[in-house]
């Protein structure tokens, strides 16, 4: 009667929760964007559009410590709060947002909580599955009941698992976790040892002028010789359990403690060896009676090639103790066993695969309980084993807090496993794009997310059109460039004219994010002009972005819009009322500069160029190109793979007479620079001098950049601190040194190649 009556009272106060339309998300291409796209974009009439916003100009601090942020991990990920800002400036209600590489959801979430439609595209299965399970509304109370229901469900093979006693009051205990450390062996007595046993010593560097901490073997230390045991060149063994972490259940205090391999009390060494080494190797001689994916690493990832190939780990089950890989292969198997929840119990469990997995570190300093590296597949010497039901519980609650805070206010939405490179979506139908696409080579995403997707049991051979650069795969530098140009270029023709597409760039390389601005200027988008450094700048940062000197602090945000018809877009521009001389002076402009961004380009790239300048399209006689690309440009013939000739162009010395106003843009930003620096070291006296990624940001809204990077011409106006921050010259002597610089060239890199 009890429950009858709760049931009933549930269904009085339930909230109506809205339903999803039907195929809005597809584990590959969606059948139905063309649909979609015909149902919910509104045209676009040049006759009566009159949007007109202004630039977004204001950057955004906010904090990745929220309860909807931490529901699931993804790499790279950006807080909802900060897209919706985004979202709220340049739409209204009832507008179509898209986002092409939409990982996580992020930016789906956060239209649909501002009533905006959504269409999230992404490659990944593991990336539109959470994208998914994030944007779907869903009944709290039904979802915790479905939690209760499956804990109750596996809870006596989960404890099983886990069992152990205490050895306190021979009472009942179970397994916090277990400490495995790989064995070694010693390269001078040939002893194997845990690296868990090798004591911590203090050894001379190798630069004499200092020391460093470095494990060495506890039997010759007792010899007297300190025989360093490095993880990267001594022999290595299977890892074995040197310390259990169990909780009492039959009341001692505290209830949780510990034992060891080596204890020194005698009754814990014997518990040690009679309950927590007997039951793992109870476990291991059983067969796991649910499916769990065996499936191999393929042999040219490049994660499996520096994390896990020497380790002898080849395929997924093997990143999993015997243990662990049983109670995730149980909770999956009832989790499917929910039809109306599984999404939501999936999603729960896939947040904690890789905190469950060898890849968990063990550190005795640290209290904090996650100590994943991100953004590799990476398992050290050390590791820990958690109670699987506990740490996925302790992740169901994440999940619930997140879910009561998610208030989606629209539910049209449409998902869809596929390529940025050819969007299924008429010209012109889109309202605003916000994305972050991925940059070089520094996230692997698809290898990342392997390990979910083998779980999950989705497509696992999407990876050879993964948009990234990665030598391994064969993908190239190149690739990548074509592969993003190719992306943009479709987001130019989906996006409404007038409209705005905001990048997030993450990178650490200003040169790739150099060459992210000419692509979206290749493709016809014109850069949002303000004033302002536009980021999101989470309080919680990488330890890469507090340390590292030449990388970006924040997610920065760069706006372009899409020009209406007619627009003139380029920096120069022919009108075709030039004089002869003009004309001249224009056209050789065009070609430097298209010179300066893509030296060796080909004569027919070049002349497409400077057509492209053109406001009136007519005739202009191709003799009058050659003379003009011969004043600025000197050919070189190179064979192609067939053995071919092909002639492509660079600068001339010649041309260097672009090199006076080049340096006058180069002092006109120093000293900008220069301003921020005196303010910054006034501001922070404790510094001596400023961060590389501080003075980028600013360097970032000049609006007449010149062409060679911040980083090559940095150092002919301001001095390296020995900490490798920045600051100006100090007295008249050193301002000297730095002008004798520059006129000399002595530090000046070739413009022209």
């Amino acid at each position: 009667m009890t429950d009858n009556k709760a049931e009933q009272q549930m269904k009085m106060f339930k909230k109506e929760i809205p339903q999803m339309p039907e195929g809005y998300y597809s584990p590959g291409p969606n059948p139905n964007l063309e649909k979609f796209i015909m149902e919910h974009s509104t045209p676009y009439d040049p006759a009566t559009d009159d949007y007109d916003v202004p630039p977004f100009d204001k950057p955004i601090k906010t904090s990745k410590r929220t309860a909807i942020y931490n529901m699931h991990s993804y790499p790279s990920k950006k807080p909802h709060d900060a897209i919706q800002q985004y979202i709220r400036h340049y739409t209204k209600p009832g507008d179509l947002v898209l986002d092409t590489f939409c990982g996580s959801g992020g930016t789906a979430l956060a239209a649909l909580m501002e009533g905006r439609k959504a269409i999230a595209i992404d490659l990944s299965p593991a990336a539109t599955f959470i994208t998914k399970t994030y944007c779907t509304p869903i009944d709290i109370n039904y979802l915790q009941r479905a939690f209760n229901e499956l804990k109750k469900t596996i809870k006596p093979e989960i404890d099983w698992l886990y069992e152990t006693r205490c050895d306190r009051c021979n009472g009942r205990a179970m397994t916090n976790y277990v400490v495995w450390s790989y064995v070694f062996e010693c390269p001078r007595c040939l002893k194997k040892v845990p690296i868990y046993d090798c004591p911590e010593v203090d050894v001379p560097n190798k630069k004499g002028d200092g020391t460093k901490k470095v494990k060495v073997c506890p039997y010759c230390k007792k010899l007297g010789n300190l025989e360093q045991i490095s993880s990267r060149t001594a022999k290595r063994f299977d890892p074995v359990p040197v310390l259990v972490n169990y909780k009492c259940l039959d009341g001692c205090e505290p209830s949780n403690i510990e034992r060891k391999h080596n204890d020194k009390d005698p009754k814990k060494l014997n518990f040690f060896e009679i309950y927590d080494i007997e039951k793992i190797s109870e476990i291991e001689n059983k067969t796991i009676p649910y499916w769990y994916p065996t499936t191999k690493f393929p042999v040219n990832f490049s994660k499996w090639k520096t994390d896990l190939k020497s380790l002898g780990i080849n395929s997924i089950d093997q990143m999993y103790s015997k243990r662990n890989l049983w109670a995730i292969s149980l909770i999956r198997n009832y989790a499917l066993r929910n039809i109306k929840y599984k999404d939501w119990l999936l999603f729960t469990l896939t947040g904690t695969l890789l905190a469950l997995s060898r890849m968990q570190r063990y550190s005795p300093n640290s209290t904090f309980p996650n100590m994943l590296l991100p953004n590799t597949l990476y398992i050290a010497p050390l590791h820990k084993e958690y109670n699987a039901l506990d740490w996925f519980y302790g992740k169901k609650r994440g999940v619930i807090n997140g879910a009561e805070e998610l208030q989606v206010i629209n539910e049209i939405l449409l998902i869809s496993t596929d390529t940025a490179t050819n969007l299924q979506i008429k010209n012109d139908s889109v309202d605003y794009i916000f994305t972050d696409p991925p940059y070089s080579d520094k996230v692997q995403y698809g290898e990342l997310n392997f390990v979910l997707e083998a779980w999950l049991d989705l497509k696992l051979n999407w990876h050879d059109q993964e948009i990234i650069v990665n030598e391994n795969r064969g993908l190239t530098e190149e690739y990548w460039a074509e592969m993003i140009k190719n992306s943009m270029a479709e987001c130019y023709r989906v996006l409404k004219p007038g409209r705005c597409i905001s990048l997030c760039y993450h990178d650490t390389s200003e040169g790739t994010w150099q060459l992210v601005q000419d692509i979206m200027a290749e493709v016809g988008f014109i850069v949002e002009k303000g004033n302002k450094t536009l980021y999101i700048d989470a309080k919680e940062k990488s330890f890469n972005q507090i340390k590292a000197q030449k990388v970006t602090k924040r997610d920065l945000v760069i706006n372009f819009r899409k020009p209406r018809p007619g627009e003139i877009h380029a920096a120069i521009a022919i009108t075709g009322d030039e004089d002869e001389r003009t004309f001249s002076q224009k056209a050789r402009a065009i070609l430097t500069e298209a010179l300066e961004r893509t030296p060796g380009s080909t004569a027919d790239r070049l002349y497409d160029e400077l057509v492209s300048r053109m406001v009136r399209k007519g005739e202009f006689e191709r003799h009058n190109f050659d003379k003009l690309l011969r004043n600025v440009a000197e050919e070189v013939r190179t064979p192609d793979a067939s053995g071919n000739a092909i002639s492509r162009w660079y600068l001339l010395e010649t041309a260097g007479e672009v090199d006076a106003a080049e340096s006058q843009k180069e002092s006109a930003a120093a000293e900008r620079l220069e301003a921020f620096m005196a303010t910054y070291l006034k501001d922070h006296p404790e510094f001596d001098g400023v961060h590389y990624s501080d003075l980028f940001e600013q360097y970032l809204p000049l609006r007449d950049k010149p062409r060679r990077l911040l980083a090559d011409w940095l150092p002919e106006f301001f001095y390296r601190t020995p900490e490798g921050t920045w600051r100006p010259p100090k007295e008249d002597e050193e301002r000297q040194q730095k002008a004798d610089l520059r006129t000399n060239g002595t530090l000046r890199r070739a413009r022209r190649f």
